[in-house]
């Protein structure tokens, strides 16, 4: 089976065609994965960064978000069936560092990490969705904008800020984004009301931010009581201030579903990699992007 892995800390990740199929335990369903896509926690990971934080099994397969078929289910498993179309992702640990979605077949629990995908959009946009949106869908719980409230968005040109910000255009919010000026026509038409010079200093007014960007909280840029989400751990302590994690449950994956299933939430694909590309993939990541970037994985 192939499948795009990190073997050791002293070594590049890169494609391997040797790993066993995965055999599913009575609860779990086999998925044959179709699409998944590139985010900041697969370069983390693929870097190195999380050797501290957390055990890694090698080899790691990489990869969080996957859409695909279901080929057989345990025999516990009494929601999917052979032929199911599913979506999900997989998180960092569970509870070690060691399975991903870059490989050609996953083994899944029905009760978590998995919902029936999206129908009213391809595979691609299904498998290149999940951890970015269910990000995006905690952040505008969490700072729960509403009409003509200013929202600044840092990074509202990649996956979860792209999310968000339809997310929070849609509530109402006049969401403010620093950008560059090429960057206008995207922002504008996922529902940006104000987009300001990126490389200007930043001042302070906004009722409520999400920092995509920044490892330390950007208190000078609220209003007084104004709240501030970052999935990066840089919102601060305090009341008003969120510190989000992304779960991939199916009652979390049900809601993205049904946000793209009605067209409230689009996905935006800049570029898509094949498996044997991912290597590339992760260095684009680190680049100015637009949206998400792919990986097609049949």
């Amino acid at each position: 089976m192939r499948a795009f892995t990190l073997d050791s800390f002293d070594s590049p990740p890169g494609l391997r065609d040797d790993l066993p199929e995965p055999l599913p335990a009575g609860n779990e369903l086999l998925v044959r994965v179709h699409a998944s896509s590139v985010n900041p926690v697969d370069a983390a990971i693929a870097a190195g960064v999380l050797k501290e934080m957390a055990e890694h099994d090698f080899p790691v397969t990489l990869g969080r978000d996957f859409a695909g078929v279901v080929e057989r289910v345990g025999d516990g498993v009494s929601r999917y069936h052979a032929g199911d179309e599913v979506f999900g992702f997989l998180p960092a640990t569970n509870p070690s560092v060691h399975d991903g979605s870059w490989t050609e077949l996953i083994a899944v629990p029905e009760d978590d990490f998995v919902a029936a995908r999206p129908r009213n959009v391809d595979m691609a946009s299904a498998g290149a969705a999940p951890l970015a949106a269910i990000t995006a869908l905690a952040a505008r719980d969490a700072l729960a904008p509403t009409r003509d409230e200013s929202v600044l968005v840092i990074g509202a040109t990649g996956g979860v800020g792209s999310f968000f910000v339809q997310l929070a255009a849609a509530a109402g919010a006049q969401v403010i984004a620093p950008a560059l000026a090429e960057d206008d026509d995207y922002l504008r038409e996922l529902g940006v009301s104000e987009i300001l010079d990126r490389d200007a200093e930043l001042a302070g007014g906004a009722d409520a931010i999400l920092d995509l960007v920044s490892y330390a909280p950007r208190d000078a840029l609220l209003n007084e009581g104004g709240r501030l989400a970052s999935p990066l751990g840089a919102a601060g302590e305090g009341p008003q201030r969120f510190n989000l994690v992304a779960q991939p449950t199916p009652a979390n994956l049900q809601r993205v579903a049904e946000l793209l299933d009605s067209g409230a939430l689009r996905v935006h694909i800049q570029r898509s990699y094949e498996l044997a590309q991912a290597a590339e993939a992760l260095e684009a990541l680190s680049g100015h992007k637009r949206g998400k970037l792919g990986l097609a994985i049949e």
